[in-house]
């Protein structure tokens, strides 16, 4: 009878022992999931600045053009030799008034802090990514979980690496 109370102690306290390995690979595997899952927020983070970013410079460009063809027609009528000159050069003096510091220029240099600052977490992600790889790869290679990786279905993790092309310094 004694020896049957122990055996079931025993084999209850090697089920409790495999329940609380399978949990730990699990949560060590969810982490890993969930800091790759960062990284890809923080790559839509940086796509919808980017569209934001060439939305504003295309604005900016095609303002700036149309100021600067307006001021060529101004000036091209001074030179002309028309009698308008106060007309003209008031004319100069509101748009200047008008556009003192575009707006544009202010929305996209904070357009760029925030692709900068994007690039910094996005680092960040992935190293932290890197990091929930490799002790998660080293917990499921050492003992005891070794024993369990396959029969719960734990593999491996791979790293983010950059490709040849994003290790290559790019030409302008």
């Amino acid at each position: 009878m004694i020896f049957l109370a122990i055996g079931a102690g025993c084999v209850l306290l090697l089920i409790v022992f495999v329940i609380v390995l399978r949990n730990k690979m699990i949560g060590a595997r969810n982490l890993v999931e969930a800091s790759f899952a960062d990284i890809d927020a923080q790559l839509l983070n940086r796509y919808e600045l980017i569209q934001k970013l060439i939305q504003i410079a295309q604005g900016y460009a095609s303002h700036e053009a149309k100021l600067l063809e307006e001021l060529a027609e101004k000036r091209s009528s001074i030179w002309s030799g028309d009698d308008q000159f106060p007309q003209i050069l008031s004319k100069i003096n509101v748009i200047k008034e008008a556009y003192p510091d575009l707006k544009a220029d202010l929305n996209f240099e904070k357009l760029l802090k925030q692709i900068r600052e994007t690039e910094d977490h996005l680092l960040y992600s992935r190293q932290f990514y890197n990091g929930t790889v490799e002790a998660y790869n080293r917990m499921i290679s050492q003992i005891p979980y070794s024993f369990f990786r396959s029969t719960f279905g734990h593999s491996s993790k791979q790293y983010v690496q950059a490709t040849n092309e994003q290790q290559s310094i790019p030409t302008l």
